[in-house]
Protein backbone atom coordinates (compact mmCIF):
# COMPACT_ATOMS: atom_id res chain seq x y z
CA UNK A 1 0.00 0.00 0.00
CA UNK A 2 1.40 3.46 -0.73
CA UNK A 3 2.62 5.61 1.98
CA UNK A 4 1.62 9.64 2.33
CA UNK A 5 4.04 11.76 4.70
CA UNK A 6 2.64 14.78 5.17
CA UNK A 7 4.90 17.34 6.82
CA UNK A 8 2.77 20.37 9.26
CA UNK A 9 2.86 22.25 12.07
CA UNK A 10 0.24 19.81 13.39
CA UNK A 11 -0.51 18.09 16.43
CA UNK A 12 -2.80 15.59 16.29
CA UNK A 13 -4.54 16.16 19.78
CA UNK A 14 -4.58 19.79 20.07
CA UNK A 15 -6.32 21.01 17.16
CA UNK A 16 -5.55 24.26 15.86
CA UNK A 17 -7.85 27.05 14.08
CA UNK A 18 -7.56 27.49 10.90
CA UNK A 19 -8.35 25.22 7.45
CA UNK A 20 -5.08 23.61 7.38
CA UNK A 21 -6.23 21.83 10.72
CA UNK A 22 -9.26 20.88 9.92
CA UNK A 23 -8.13 19.76 6.18
CA UNK A 24 -5.54 17.17 7.61
CA UNK A 25 -7.95 15.66 9.96
CA UNK A 26 -10.37 15.16 7.21
CA UNK A 27 -7.80 13.93 4.69
CA UNK A 28 -6.54 11.16 7.32
CA UNK A 29 -10.44 10.35 8.28
CA UNK A 30 -11.87 10.08 4.82
CA UNK A 31 -8.83 8.83 2.94
CA UNK A 32 -9.01 4.82 0.82
CA UNK A 33 -8.30 2.50 3.03
CA UNK A 34 -5.57 1.51 1.26
CA UNK A 35 -3.55 4.92 1.60
CA UNK A 36 -1.02 4.24 4.73
CA UNK A 37 -0.86 8.41 6.22
CA UNK A 38 1.98 9.25 8.20
CA UNK A 39 2.60 12.51 9.68
CA UNK A 40 5.33 14.47 10.37
CA UNK A 41 4.26 17.45 12.95
CA UNK A 42 4.75 19.72 16.33
CA UNK A 43 3.93 19.01 19.93
CA UNK A 44 2.03 21.79 20.92
CA UNK A 45 1.56 20.76 24.28
CA UNK A 46 4.54 18.79 25.41
CA UNK A 47 3.17 15.52 26.18
CA UNK A 48 5.24 13.49 22.90
CA UNK A 49 8.84 12.13 22.25
CA UNK A 50 10.73 13.75 19.19
CA UNK A 51 11.47 12.00 16.77
CA UNK A 52 9.66 8.68 16.78
CA UNK A 53 6.74 7.37 15.53
CA UNK A 54 3.36 6.65 17.55
CA UNK A 55 -0.44 5.89 16.26
CA UNK A 56 -3.10 7.97 16.97
CA UNK A 57 -6.63 7.92 15.41
CA UNK A 58 -9.39 10.50 13.93
CA UNK A 59 -12.31 9.78 13.12
CA UNK A 60 -11.63 6.13 13.60
CA UNK A 61 -8.57 6.05 11.34
CA UNK A 62 -5.57 5.01 13.04
CA UNK A 63 -2.19 6.98 11.77
CA UNK A 64 1.16 7.29 12.63
CA UNK A 65 2.17 11.02 13.66
CA UNK A 66 6.13 12.06 15.01
CA UNK A 67 6.89 15.31 17.02
CA UNK A 68 9.72 17.18 14.66
CA UNK A 69 9.68 20.07 16.97
CA UNK A 70 7.48 21.78 20.39
CA UNK A 71 6.29 24.32 19.70
CA UNK A 72 2.46 26.47 20.55
CA UNK A 73 1.52 26.11 16.59
CA UNK A 74 -1.33 28.13 17.62
CA UNK A 75 0.56 31.31 18.68
CA UNK A 76 0.60 33.66 15.63
CA UNK A 77 3.17 36.30 17.35
CA UNK A 78 5.90 33.98 17.41
CA UNK A 79 9.62 35.27 16.74
CA UNK A 80 11.12 32.26 14.90
CA UNK A 81 8.60 31.15 12.05
CA UNK A 82 7.18 28.03 12.23
CA UNK A 83 8.29 26.97 9.75
CA UNK A 84 11.96 27.33 10.13
CA UNK A 85 11.44 24.93 13.22
CA UNK A 86 10.09 22.54 11.22
CA UNK A 87 12.54 22.36 9.42
CA UNK A 88 15.30 21.81 11.51
CA UNK A 89 13.28 18.84 13.28
CA UNK A 90 13.05 17.11 9.65
CA UNK A 91 16.87 17.76 8.82
CA UNK A 92 17.63 16.14 12.52
CA UNK A 93 14.78 13.23 12.78
CA UNK A 94 13.82 12.21 9.54
CA UNK A 95 16.78 12.38 6.99
CA UNK A 96 14.86 9.68 4.63
CA UNK A 97 11.43 10.35 3.45
CA UNK A 98 9.86 6.47 4.98
CA UNK A 99 6.81 7.17 1.97
CA UNK A 100 6.27 7.10 -1.48
CA UNK A 101 4.59 10.24 -1.72
CA UNK A 102 5.58 13.51 0.81
CA UNK A 103 2.69 16.15 1.05
CA UNK A 104 3.07 19.96 2.62
CA UNK A 105 0.58 22.54 2.99
CA UNK A 106 2.82 25.86 3.24
CA UNK A 107 4.95 26.91 -0.14
CA UNK A 108 8.17 27.20 2.07
CA UNK A 109 7.95 23.79 3.91
CA UNK A 110 6.99 22.46 0.07
CA UNK A 111 10.43 24.16 -0.95
CA UNK A 112 12.50 22.36 2.47
CA UNK A 113 10.63 18.71 1.66
CA UNK A 114 11.79 19.18 -2.24
CA UNK A 115 15.14 19.62 -1.21
CA UNK A 116 15.14 17.11 2.07
CA UNK A 117 13.84 14.47 0.26
CA UNK A 118 15.25 14.77 -3.38
CA UNK A 119 13.57 12.63 -6.19
CA UNK A 120 10.27 11.77 -3.75
CA UNK A 121 7.32 12.80 -5.60
CA UNK A 122 5.90 15.56 -3.92
CA UNK A 123 2.44 17.19 -3.91
CA UNK A 124 1.79 20.25 -2.43
CA UNK A 125 -1.43 21.77 -0.85
CA UNK A 126 -2.33 25.61 -1.62
CA UNK A 127 -4.92 26.53 0.64
CA UNK A 128 -5.31 30.33 -0.45
CA UNK A 129 -4.58 32.15 -3.58
CA UNK A 130 -1.24 32.38 -2.64
CA UNK A 131 -1.80 36.03 -2.61
CA UNK A 132 -3.01 35.89 0.98
CA UNK A 133 0.31 35.75 2.59
CA UNK A 134 0.78 38.95 1.40
CA UNK A 135 -2.26 41.12 1.32
CA UNK A 136 -3.55 43.50 4.33
CA UNK A 137 -4.33 41.33 7.38
CA UNK A 138 -1.98 38.47 7.12
CA UNK A 139 0.27 37.13 9.95
CA UNK A 140 2.44 35.37 7.23
CA UNK A 141 6.12 36.61 7.47
CA UNK A 142 6.04 36.77 4.18
CA UNK A 143 4.06 39.87 3.67
CA UNK A 144 7.94 41.67 4.32
CA UNK A 145 9.43 39.81 2.02
CA UNK A 146 6.98 39.47 -1.30
CA UNK A 147 9.65 38.60 -3.86
CA UNK A 148 11.10 35.86 -2.12
CA UNK A 149 7.56 34.31 -1.41
CA UNK A 150 7.07 34.74 -5.41
CA UNK A 151 10.47 32.69 -5.93
CA UNK A 152 9.39 30.29 -3.61
CA UNK A 153 5.74 29.53 -4.78
CA UNK A 154 7.18 29.32 -8.60
CA UNK A 155 10.02 27.04 -7.38
CA UNK A 156 7.63 24.65 -5.48
CA UNK A 157 4.85 24.42 -8.40
CA UNK A 158 7.22 23.53 -10.90
CA UNK A 159 9.00 21.34 -9.31
CA UNK A 160 6.06 19.22 -7.58
CA UNK A 161 4.15 16.13 -9.29
CA UNK A 162 1.09 18.27 -8.40
CA UNK A 163 -0.28 21.03 -6.66
CA UNK A 164 -3.88 21.00 -5.02
CA UNK A 165 -5.25 24.60 -4.15
CA UNK A 166 -8.52 25.67 -3.15
CA UNK A 167 -8.90 29.03 -4.95
CA UNK A 168 -10.24 29.34 -8.50
CA UNK A 169 -8.16 32.11 -9.19
CA UNK A 170 -5.04 30.45 -7.74
CA UNK A 171 -5.23 27.95 -9.80
CA UNK A 172 -5.77 30.08 -12.86
CA UNK A 173 -2.37 31.88 -12.03
CA UNK A 174 -0.48 29.10 -11.27
CA UNK A 175 -1.35 27.13 -14.41
CA UNK A 176 0.96 29.39 -16.11
CA UNK A 177 4.05 27.99 -14.66
CA UNK A 178 2.38 24.06 -14.86
CA UNK A 179 0.17 21.95 -15.92
CA UNK A 180 -0.15 19.81 -12.69
CA UNK A 181 -2.28 22.86 -10.86
CA UNK A 182 -5.67 21.41 -9.88
CA UNK A 183 -7.98 23.83 -8.68
CA UNK A 184 -10.45 21.52 -5.75
CA UNK A 185 -13.28 22.86 -3.90
CA UNK A 186 -13.10 22.35 -0.08
CA UNK A 187 -15.43 19.91 1.65
CA UNK A 188 -17.44 19.55 4.73
CA UNK A 189 -17.94 16.18 7.41
CA UNK A 190 -21.20 14.97 6.88
CA UNK A 191 -21.35 13.08 10.14
CA UNK A 192 -20.75 17.00 11.94
CA UNK A 193 -22.40 18.97 10.04
CA UNK A 194 -25.87 18.71 8.79
CA UNK A 195 -29.04 20.43 9.09
CA UNK A 196 -31.36 20.78 12.18
CA UNK A 197 -34.13 19.12 12.36
CA UNK A 198 -36.31 21.71 12.04
CA UNK A 199 -36.08 24.87 9.87
CA UNK A 200 -36.35 27.89 12.41
CA UNK A 201 -39.67 29.89 10.69
CA UNK A 202 -37.82 33.16 11.43
CA UNK A 203 -34.34 33.49 10.93
CA UNK A 204 -32.71 35.95 13.06
CA UNK A 205 -29.30 34.05 14.77
CA UNK A 206 -26.52 34.96 13.13
CA UNK A 207 -23.36 33.55 13.67
CA UNK A 208 -19.81 34.88 13.11
CA UNK A 209 -17.30 31.78 13.44
CA UNK A 210 -13.52 32.51 12.72
CA UNK A 211 -10.16 33.76 14.23
CA UNK A 212 -10.42 37.44 15.50
CA UNK A 213 -7.70 38.52 13.56
CA UNK A 214 -7.45 41.59 10.74
CA UNK A 215 -7.73 39.75 7.73
CA UNK A 216 -11.58 38.42 8.87
CA UNK A 217 -12.45 41.81 9.15
CA UNK A 218 -13.73 42.01 12.73
CA UNK A 219 -15.27 45.40 12.96
CA UNK A 220 -16.33 45.12 9.64
CA UNK A 221 -18.61 42.40 10.87
CA UNK A 222 -20.28 44.57 13.80
CA UNK A 223 -20.77 48.19 12.02
CA UNK A 224 -22.95 45.57 8.86
CA UNK A 225 -25.01 43.72 12.21
CA UNK A 226 -24.88 47.42 14.09
CA UNK A 227 -27.35 48.21 11.16
CA UNK A 228 -29.50 45.15 10.91
CA UNK A 229 -32.84 45.17 12.50
CA UNK A 230 -32.71 44.85 16.29
CA UNK A 231 -34.50 41.60 16.75
CA UNK A 232 -31.06 40.12 14.87
CA UNK A 233 -28.60 38.57 17.11
CA UNK A 234 -25.17 37.29 16.56
CA UNK A 235 -22.92 34.75 18.12
CA UNK A 236 -18.87 35.73 17.90
CA UNK A 237 -17.24 32.32 18.49
CA UNK A 238 -13.63 32.63 18.09
CA UNK A 239 -10.39 34.47 19.83
CA UNK A 240 -7.49 36.20 18.68
CA UNK A 241 -5.28 39.28 18.65
CA UNK A 242 -8.35 41.70 17.81
CA UNK A 243 -10.78 40.09 20.60
CA UNK A 244 -10.09 43.11 22.88
CA UNK A 245 -10.82 45.67 20.20
CA UNK A 246 -13.90 43.68 18.89
CA UNK A 247 -15.64 43.65 22.23
CA UNK A 248 -14.73 47.25 22.65
CA UNK A 249 -16.25 48.11 19.62
CA UNK A 250 -19.38 45.94 20.00
CA UNK A 251 -19.65 48.14 23.06
CA UNK A 252 -19.47 51.54 21.13
CA UNK A 253 -22.04 50.57 18.83
CA UNK A 254 -24.49 49.57 21.56
CA UNK A 255 -24.63 46.03 20.55
CA UNK A 256 -23.57 44.77 24.31
CA UNK A 257 -26.89 43.17 24.69
CA UNK A 258 -27.42 41.29 20.89
CA UNK A 259 -23.77 39.98 20.58
CA UNK A 260 -22.52 37.00 22.04
CA UNK A 261 -19.17 36.40 22.71
CA UNK A 262 -18.54 32.84 23.03
CA UNK A 263 -14.75 32.92 22.25
CA UNK A 264 -13.08 29.77 21.13
CA UNK A 265 -14.84 26.49 20.17
CA UNK A 266 -13.76 23.21 20.11
CA UNK A 267 -13.66 21.51 16.73
CA UNK A 268 -16.06 19.08 17.66
CA UNK A 269 -18.48 21.29 18.78
CA UNK A 270 -19.10 23.42 15.57
CA UNK A 271 -21.58 21.47 13.81
CA UNK A 272 -23.61 21.59 16.98
CA UNK A 273 -23.19 25.29 17.42
CA UNK A 274 -24.06 25.83 13.50
CA UNK A 275 -27.43 24.63 14.16
CA UNK A 276 -28.36 26.15 16.77
CA UNK A 277 -28.41 29.12 14.42
CA UNK A 278 -29.83 30.36 11.20
CA UNK A 279 -27.06 31.62 9.01
CA UNK A 280 -23.48 32.90 8.61
CA UNK A 281 -21.64 36.26 8.26
CA UNK A 282 -18.39 36.10 6.49
CA UNK A 283 -17.03 39.30 6.59
CA UNK A 284 -13.08 38.67 5.32
CA UNK A 285 -11.01 40.66 3.23
CA UNK A 286 -9.77 37.43 1.36
CA UNK A 287 -10.34 33.70 1.91
CA UNK A 288 -9.43 30.71 -0.48
CA UNK A 289 -12.32 28.41 -0.64
CA UNK A 290 -13.68 28.82 3.14
CA UNK A 291 -14.38 25.84 5.08
CA UNK A 292 -16.80 27.52 7.36
CA UNK A 293 -18.63 28.90 4.65
CA UNK A 294 -18.96 25.15 2.85
CA UNK A 295 -19.64 23.58 6.63
CA UNK A 296 -22.84 26.17 7.25
CA UNK A 297 -23.96 25.60 4.11
CA UNK A 298 -23.87 21.80 4.58
CA UNK A 299 -25.22 22.78 8.31
CA UNK A 300 -28.11 24.42 6.17
CA UNK A 301 -27.12 28.11 7.03
CA UNK A 302 -27.50 30.63 3.89
CA UNK A 303 -24.28 32.71 3.78
CA UNK A 304 -23.71 36.88 3.70
CA UNK A 305 -20.45 37.57 2.70
CA UNK A 306 -18.29 40.24 1.38
CA UNK A 307 -16.85 39.67 -2.27
CA UNK A 308 -13.50 38.00 -0.56
CA UNK A 309 -14.72 36.44 1.66
CA UNK A 310 -16.38 33.75 -1.03
CA UNK A 311 -14.43 34.25 -3.72
CA UNK A 312 -15.16 31.39 -5.98
CA UNK A 313 -18.81 31.75 -6.78
CA UNK A 314 -20.26 29.02 -4.36
CA UNK A 315 -22.97 31.44 -2.61
CA UNK A 316 -25.14 32.61 -5.63
CA UNK A 317 -27.32 35.36 -4.82
CA UNK A 318 -31.02 34.54 -3.86
CA UNK A 319 -30.07 30.85 -3.93
CA UNK A 320 -28.26 29.91 -0.51
CA UNK A 321 -27.12 33.48 0.26
CA UNK A 322 -26.55 36.80 -0.39
CA UNK A 323 -23.37 38.89 -1.50
CA UNK A 324 -22.38 42.58 -0.26
CA UNK A 325 -21.44 44.01 -3.81
CA UNK A 326 -18.24 46.04 -2.25
CA UNK A 327 -15.35 44.74 0.41
CA UNK A 328 -15.53 47.45 2.93
CA UNK A 329 -19.32 48.89 2.50
CA UNK A 330 -21.21 47.77 6.02
CA UNK A 331 -24.87 48.93 4.86
CA UNK A 332 -24.27 46.62 1.88
CA UNK A 333 -23.03 43.60 4.18
CA UNK A 334 -26.41 44.48 6.39
CA UNK A 335 -28.51 44.52 3.61
CA UNK A 336 -26.83 41.17 2.94
CA UNK A 337 -27.87 39.88 6.08
CA UNK A 338 -30.88 40.65 5.66
CA UNK A 339 -31.75 39.13 2.22
CA UNK A 340 -29.64 35.89 3.59
CA UNK A 341 -32.44 35.37 6.16
CA UNK A 342 -34.93 34.84 3.84
CA UNK A 343 -33.24 31.74 2.39
CA UNK A 344 -34.20 28.23 2.72
CA UNK A 345 -32.17 25.77 4.92
CA UNK A 346 -33.11 22.98 2.76
CA UNK A 347 -31.95 25.02 -0.06
CA UNK A 348 -28.36 26.02 1.32
CA UNK A 349 -27.68 22.58 2.33
CA UNK A 350 -28.64 20.96 -1.25
CA UNK A 351 -25.83 23.24 -2.91
CA UNK A 352 -23.30 21.83 -1.17
CA UNK A 353 -24.16 17.94 -1.54
CA UNK A 354 -21.80 17.26 -3.95
CA UNK A 355 -18.43 18.41 -1.76
CA UNK A 356 -18.77 15.76 1.17
CA UNK A 357 -15.88 14.90 1.99
CA UNK A 358 -16.64 11.47 1.26
CA UNK A 359 -16.63 12.60 -2.64
CA UNK A 360 -13.59 15.31 -2.49
CA UNK A 361 -10.90 13.40 -0.19
CA UNK A 362 -10.24 10.22 -2.24
CA UNK A 363 -10.46 12.43 -5.19
CA UNK A 364 -7.64 14.42 -3.84
CA UNK A 365 -5.52 11.61 -2.65
CA UNK A 366 -5.33 10.15 -5.91
CA UNK A 367 -2.95 12.91 -7.09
Amino acid sequence: MPTRLLIEQFDPVRPKPGGIDTCIRGLVKFAPEDEIIRIAGVDAIGDKPLGKWQEYEIGGRTFQFMALTRLDHANLTRRIPHSVRLAQGLRKYLPKADADIVQTHRVNVGDVALRHFRGVPHVQFMHSSGDANLKLGSVSFFRRARGFYRFLERRVVKHSRAVVIFSRDGAERLQAFSDNVHFSPTWYDPTEFFPAERESDIKRRVLWACRIEPAKNPELALDAFARTPEDFHLTVAGSGTLEARMRERAAELGLTDRVDFRGAVPKGSVGNLMREHDLLLMSSRFEGFSRSIVEALGTGLPVATTPGGEPNGLVVEGSNGARAAEAENPAQLADAIVRAAELSAADAATSVRDLSAAIIVPNLLSK
